[in-house]
């Protein structure tokens, strides 16, 4: 049995584990099979694509980006 978690492409996720513990960003896309993210950080001023898992993130609802 697979936990099932509910993100959508546009949403803003904090980053809970590994290199980039802390950082927040947007999703880009959803593989549920894989239970992956694709997610868009700002590093140094550049934005980058870094590939999660779902328990690697958590939803977020308020930024200072925004």
């Amino acid at each position: 049995m697979k936990a099932r978690f509910d993100y959508s492409v546009g949403e803003m996720v904090r980053i809970k584990s590994g290199a980039f513990q802390c950082f927040t960003g947007r999703i880009e896309m959803v593989d549920q099979d894989k239970a992956t993210l694709k997610v868009i950080v700002k590093i140094f001023a550049r934005t980058e694509p870094i590939e999660l898992e779902f328990l690697d993130v958590e939803k977020i609802t308020f930024t200072e980006e925004e």
